[in-house]
């Protein structure tokens, strides 16, 4: 025999069961990690593009001519790495397994 699901009360001052204090840090948090991925993404490939001519053939694909800067190259590493340690810790606080 199957035993009642029995539903505990909302807490005072919460809606729908829900805490939307919590809710809103979440939230806030992931926004700013998510920025936090995108920008160092974004500025990792404007650095990597420092140095190279524009491309003012109707598409096509223009030949470097110049070095890249080293500054700009270990910027991109940096952004690069920043980005990726981003995604792996929030897969190492997804995936249980591997705390």
């Amino acid at each position: 025999m199957r035993q009642p699901i029995l539903h505990a009360a909302a807490p005072e001052g919460s809606f729908l069961g829900v805490d939307w204090g919590s809710f809103v840090v979440v939230l806030l948090v992931a926004f700013a990690a998510t920025t936090v991925v995108v920008i160092g993404y974004a500025v990792a490939l404007r650095l990597l593009a420092v140095g190279a001519p524009p491309d003012d053939a109707g598409g096509a694909v223009a030949v470097r001519t110049t070095r890249r800067p080293v500054v700009a190259t270990v910027g991109a590493a940096v952004g690069f790495a920043v980005a990726g340690a981003a995604v792996l810790f929030g897969i190492w606080l997804i995936v249980p397994q591997f705390h």
